[in-house]
């Protein structure tokens, strides 16, 4: 084999990380070999636990062990679904790792305030997903401020609607009436507890009278 297709071929079979994940791993609890398993899979679309373990120069029960492992740590999400050919094959997701690694470095910035994406999750009591991440991430994009998201999740979570579009549809109105700011929401607010006490009639009536 000439010395260029070996070369050639050495940089089309590389494995690429992005270098956040590199600086971060033990922060998300990961060992160099889950690293070197998360590059592998980074470059392919499916399972092929043989093909796997052949280009690691790893056993099949070590990649199965390793895949294992990143599903037990919510990194990683199986799947099976049928291809253009119509057969089922076991394809994957690493959505979840991308989403905690963001949210371990929105953290890092912002070490004394927790951030809108951290308490998502806290309040929906689980891991965002990637779509989920894009719509909060929309709605910063949009000029909606982290406060007043904060506060359109407050009111989701106290009329017992945990849902992004929910609260999109709360964000949405708010905007229509000018609400930007905490400010502009507690004036509102006044605007209509005042109107309601308006709407409470006394009624001129005579009690005494009525006795006699």
């Amino acid at each position: 084999m000439k010395l260029e297709k070996i070369l050639q071929m050495m940089k089309s079979q590389s494995i690429h990380l992005p270098l956040l994940l590199v600086k971060n791993y033990q922060d998300l609890k990961l060992e160099m070999k889950d690293l070197l398993l998360i590059g592998y899979l980074l470059g392919i679309e499916s399972l092929n636990y043989q093909k796997i373990a052949e280009d690691l120069n790893l056993n099949q029960e070590d990649v199965l062990i390793g895949i294992n492992q990143l599903q037990e740590k919510g990194y990683l999400e199986l799947k099976v679904i049928k291809n253009s050919e119509g057969t089922m094959e076991e394809t994957f997701s690493l959505d979840s790792l991308f989403s905690k690694l963001a949210l371990s470095y929105l953290e890092d910035k912002n070490d004394d305030e927790i951030t809108v994406f951290k308490l998502f999750e806290e309040e929906l009591g689980r891991t965002l997903s990637s779509m989920e991440y894009e719509i909060i991430n929309s709605w910063i994009d949009s000029g909606f401020k982290e406060e007043i998201i904060k506060e359109a999740l407050k009111e989701a979570v106290f009329n017992g609607a945990k849902s992004l579009r929910y609260i999109d549809r709360i964000l949405f109105e708010w905007n229509k009436k000018g609400i930007k700011t905490i400010k502009d929401l507690e004036k509102n607010q006044e605007k209509f507890h005042k109107s309601k006490k308006e709407e409470i009639i006394i009624p001129d009536y005579n009690w005494l009278e009525d006795n006699e």
